[in-house]
């Protein structure tokens, strides 16, 4: 079976999985959550050790599309957006442009074809699910908008928490060299994408105001969302 077609499977069966994963019964969502990530993890895996027995490794290009386009960025989106980034070995850039003047943020993807799939996929999934969470306890119900900003962020935290803790206890199952080439993927990534576009790097400032409730809330929320260990 070619790495193209056994990838097209992997998808499907995460795309099937995460189907799953917004069911009203939540120890059925929670599960099919930790099988999804459990799966693109231990076939990252099985792809880098594949690679360096056959001493071919896929390459690297630039996303054709945008994993996060708007005209009004939302900071837990763009943490979301660099966590996912960070968890699959890639690199990114805001591909902006100005139609009649306004500005429209424009999130293109660097990397493996199919660091990059899994990326797009769990953002859509995660952002819709964070946005459910926040409509369901948040919205509605009295609490303002820095709430729900807060309770979202809070989210992309506890997330990010459980991929790491995810990615802990998937490298036990590594091999020294596939580790220290899976790890090489950020930076291959970004020389890739420096490489290839004259990119100015600044630092960005944020004066988002965070409720603390719900950004705790939200926390609670993600820690507990099951992406990590089951």
């Amino acid at each position: 079976m070619s790495s193209a077609m056994f990838n097209s499977e992997i998808i499907e069966k995460v795309q099937k999985l995460l189907s799953l994963a917004t069911s009203a019964n939540a120890n059925e969502a929670a599960a099919a959550a930790s099988a999804a990530d459990k799966l693109i993890a231990k076939y990252r895996l099985s792809q880098v050790d594949l690679e360096l027995t056959n001493n071919k490794f896929e390459s690297i290009e630039e996303d054709g599309g945008y994993i996060y386009e708007t005209g009004r960025l939302t900071p837990w989106k763009i943490n979301l957006l660099r966590t996912l980034v960070n968890h699959y070995g890639l690199a990114h850039f805001n591909d902006n442009y100005y139609p009649s003047g306004r500005k429209v943020s424009r999130f293109r993807l660097i990397g493996r074809k199919s660091d990059m799939a899994y990326a797009r996929y769990m953002f859509a999934w995660l952002v819709s699910e964070c946005q459910r969470f926040a409509d369901n306890e948040a919205k509605g119900k009295g609490y303002g908008r820095v709430y729900v900003e807060s309770f979202c962020q809070g989210f992309v935290n506890g997330i990010a928490k459980q991929l790491q803790a995810n990615k802990q206890e998937t490298e036990m199952e590594a091999s020294s060299d596939v580790l220290v080439k899976l790890n090489l993927r950020s930076e291959e990534a970004k020389n890739w994408m420096d490489n290839h576009h004259n990119l100015v790097y600044g630092k960005s400032k944020s004066y988002t105001r965070v409720d603390k409730s719900g950004l705790e809330r939200g926390l609670s929320r993600g820690e507990n969302f099951h992406l990590g260990p089951s």
